[in-house]
């Protein structure tokens, strides 16, 4: 059996006075939530085998942002592998986040873990800019198929940042989503037998869905979440839902997801 944490969308800051100006109400600082989510994580009462960040790791594309969420996240239970989100830079994550033993930074990769392939998708398209709503290129998108086929149908991890497939709320689907997501959904309907899932974070809140025999799992952020519900046209903060992860435990075809949520403050 494999054991993992999916986390997402911490936007840690090396700014202590960090205040978004997209919050309309007061929020915490980011950190606070990662920091309680180390708390909890090492409380846990068994072990895992590696922890899966969805992007967003920091609040910007900045070095200082980089430079605290290497300070944090090497507190937690190695090994992690981080995805690139809208609000970092890749470029910064792999000069210094990447070290190669406790945190990995990976873009559009193909790893093995335990017998598990890990296969990546980054989901910013491109650039590595504010970009909400991107649409994936036709070369990147037959490197994910190469990647697929490469895995020879063993058991596989899919992760990336964004949703791929609609949701039917709105403001996710028009403005939150790969717009051209359905065409990696081609590829991986190709390969559900062997397919244990696939993971993802930017909504801001849990959710499944399952389609054409593919499951698609989002995280809570760490930090805020919002809403979402059939006819949501705009995003809004969802204060009743606190911070938290997912435990994914995989067994052959199973897959098994418990949400953890933070104790609120």
């Amino acid at each position: 059996m494999l054991t993992f944490l999916h986390i997402s969308d911490s936007h840690i800051s090396g700014d202590p006075e960090y205040n978004p100006p997209w919050e309309t109400a007061p929020s915490p600082h980011p950190n606070l939530g990662v920091e309680r989510l180390l708390a909890m994580i090492n409380r846990l009462p068994f072990p895992i085998d590696f922890i899966l960040h969805t992007g967003d790791v920091c609040a910007d594309p900045r070095a200082e942002d980089c430079r605290k969420a290497r300070e944090l996240l090497l507190q937690f239970p190695g090994p992690m592998y981080c995805l690139p989100g809208n609000h970092d830079s890749a470029e910064l994550m792999i000069d210094l986040l990447h070290d190669g033993r406790r945190l990995h930074v990976l873009r559009d990769d193909h790893v093995e873990i335990a017998g598990y392939h890990l296969v990546t998708l980054d989901t910013n398209g491109a650039g590595n800019g504010d970009v909400h709503a991107p649409t994936i290129s036709d070369p990147q998108i037959e490197a994910f198929a190469e990647r697929m086929k490469a895995t020879g149908g063993g058991p596989t991890i899919v992760a990336g940042h964004h949703p791929l497939i609609e949701t039917g709320v709105p403001w996710i689907d028009e403005g939150m989503r790969v717009q051209n997501g359905e065409r990696i959904h081609r590829i991986l309907r190709r390969h559900r037998d062997s397919l244990a899932g696939v993971f993802h974070g930017h909504i801001h809140q849990s959710m499944n869905t399952h389609s054409d025999g593919v499951l698609y799992v989002s995280c809570q952020s760490t930090w805020t979440n919002l809403a979402g519900y059939p006819g949501l046209g705009e995003n809004e903060r969802d204060d009743l839902t606190p911070g938290g992860f997912n435990l994914v435990m995989l067994k052959g075809s199973r897959s098994f997801v418990r949400r953890y949520h933070l104790a609120r403050q």
